[in-house]
């Protein structure tokens, strides 16, 4: 027999801590295999053993894919193990054989297959790589390997060459995270409203879907975007938002489904949607730029939402709110309204109060985010959703959905719930006041219809100049003109603040960002870091002429705009006019 590779850890983790690190692995191995999408489980076996088989190494068969049942028997044969049910073994002398396929991220690898034996006696773990073909795949040990806590240790063995890349990942990686794991579960459990992804939806549907329609609508959508915003980002999102909503309606039956998107943006979650065969239209207060590229069966409406009874869609089965802003506490008030039938998906970004205003937190022992998903929860709840939470895998903090898939009350209940939620409304809203035909809440703020810009760059020119000019002498004063060239002094920002009459702060913060926004829009003046602020060395034809990229080249001027220095330095400009990337005149 061959002997293991044996590596100790000393560790402070619990044996409930050891299995909740092992039950991550067996869950979501993507969270430390990179190269993994995701895993499904194929089947569990749970039993006694018969003899002492815990000892290394134990080889599996390859698994026989197109014949589980076989394989099962095959396993149990292998491990000397009798099948047994739930309620006839003790809990700490159990069993558990699990096969796991593991989901290759790059589409166009094979799956891998790995078998785990869990040994609850002995607090052990063995992982066994059975993926036909072994040679062939590349996205997890090809060899077993365990993982046991006895006397505060970890102890890892494997059967392997311990100078292979695999074997020091495992040690240098995956094992330290594994203990850390286990040490922060024997800290103060988080509060966490939903740890599971897609718990919703069939991994193995959302994983073939979402690769098909990153093939079909991705690349080329990321090809032709004309927003300024980033399509690796947004294109991939909405992908996965339209996988998910196609996997959770494919559910019902394969009908075809009837949805709005309330604040749809962009609109490309209901091209994709439409361009499935669902029905539906998108709705925003601003039309997008990319509106214009998509195919006229896709419905978009440039129009505002007020909340009132002419806003409800008595015949679509689906609202959704995806980054919906001030309609978020909304969504599931108009589907419920809607109709009885009516569902609704919700993910919720910015935190908005029902007129618009935005959301103030009221427990500081939580995050804002965390406070607000409980506050739509319930809100949703009182509406009488049956409402369920799950993670969706997208490039996004706020990846946390709500979907109101059905009622806790039957149909002959729902006028006394749109009572309730009348009811709601009146109580949110601090009003007495419930109006039918107009807004179901006065005074409120929708999105402007024109987005504004707000950088400081619409402020009077004249504000501007005297700001720069208050700033640049204050850090100037005091220079020893005859020495060589002086930048000035160094001040925190906040002591320039103080120099500066409110009635122009309050211009400034009109226009969002405030001073150091106003100050890094003169970045040709100005030098910011780590919160102070000095004149800038000015930048010579060389320094620009290196910076240029294929990208820049054609927008880099040289020569064309003022050197500031050269007419308002008590110095002038240090470089000379061929030096100097600005022009020298006055």
């Amino acid at each position: 027999m061959i002997e293991p590779n044996t590596e100790t850890f000393v560790t402070s983790m619990t044996t409930q801590a050891f299995w909740k690190s092992v039950h991550i692995l067996l869950t979501k191995p993507h969270v430390i295999n990179k190269r993994i999408w995701g895993c499904n489980e194929v089947f569990k076996c749970i039993g006694k053993p018969l003899s002492n088989i815990w000892y290394m190494p134990v080889y599996c068969k390859d698994f026989i894919e197109y014949n589980k049942d076989v394989y099962i028997a095959e396993v149990i044969k292998h491990f000397k193990i009798r099948t047994c049910d739930d309620n006839s073994y003790s809990a700490n002398d159990v069993l558990e054989i699990v096969l796991l396929e593991l989901l290759p991220k790059s589409f166009t690898l094979k799956h891998v297959f790995q078998l785990v034996c869990l040994n609850k006696n002995e607090n052990m773990a063995i992982f066994y790589n059975v993926t036909p073909d072994k040679c062939s795949q590349t996205i997890c040990p090809d060899f077993t390997y365990s993982l046991q806590l006895l006397d505060n240790n970890l102890i890892f063995k494997s059967i392997c060459d311990n100078s292979t890349k695999t074997y020091k990942w495992l040690v240098s990686n995956f094992l330290c995270r594994f203990l850390k794991w286990g040490e922060e579960s024997c800290e103060e459990t988080r509060n966490n409203l939903c740890n599971e992804s897609l718990s919703l939806v069939s991994n193995e549907k959302y994983y073939q879907k979402y690769n098909e329609l990153k093939i079909k609508y991705g690349k080329e959508m990321v090809k032709i975007w004309p927003e300024c915003t980033d399509p690796n980002k947004f294109v991939y999102e909405d992908v996965a938002i339209a996988t998910y909503l196609l996997v959770l309606w494919d559910n019902e039956l394969g009908s075809k489904i009837n949805f709005v998107d309330l604040g749809c943006g962009n609109g490309l979650l209901v091209y994709i949607l439409t361009k499935e065969g669902h029905t539906g239209v998108g709705i925003d207060v601003r039309k997008r730029q990319i509106w214009e590229l998509y195919s006229n069966d896709v419905i978009l409406q440039e129009r505002t939402i007020i909340p009132s009874d002419a806003n409800l869609f008595p015949e679509t089965d689906w609202i959704i709110g995806n980054h919906s802003d001030e309609l978020t506490p909304w969504i599931p008030v108009i589907a419920a309204r809607s109709s009885y039938k009516c569902n609704f998906f919700l993910l919720p970004c910015c935190a908005y109060n029902f007129d618009g205003s935005k959301y103030q937190r009221r427990n500081s022992s939580k995050s804002q985010y965390t406070e607000y998903l409980e506050y739509i929860k319930e809100l949703c709840e009182t509406c009488g959703f049956i409402t369920n939470m799950d993670r969706l895998k997208i490039p996004s903090t706020k990846r946390i959905c709500l979907v109101g898939h059905s009622r806790t009350h039957g149909e002959a209940s729902y006028t006394e719930y749109c009572r309730n939620i009348k009811n709601l409304l009146q109580k949110e809203t601090n009003s007495s006041t419930y109006s039918e035909d107009q807004s179901w809440v006065k005074d409120f703020k929708p999105r402007e219809s024109v987005e504004r810009v707000r950088n400081c760059t619409q402020v009077d020119k004249s504000i501007i100049e005297s700001i720069v000019d208050s700033v640049t002498n204050y850090l100037l004063e005091g220079i020893d003109i005859k020495s060589d060239w002086n930048p000035g002094k160094t001040v925190e920002i906040k002591e320039i603040v103080s120099l500066l009459p409110h009635d122009k702060l309050n211009a400034l913060k009109s226009e969002c960002g405030g001073l150091q926004t106003l100050l890094k829009n003169n970045h040709h003046i100005f030098k910011i870091q780590s919160g102070a602020i000095q004149l800038r060395y000015p930048k010579t034809v060389k320094e620009v002429n290196q910076n240029k990229t294929s990208k820049n080249k054609a927008k880099l001027k040289i020569h064309q705009k003022q050197c500031w220095f050269y007419n308002n330095h008590p110095q002038g400009c240090p470089l000379d006019s061929t030096d100097c990337s600005f022009l020298h005149t006055k």
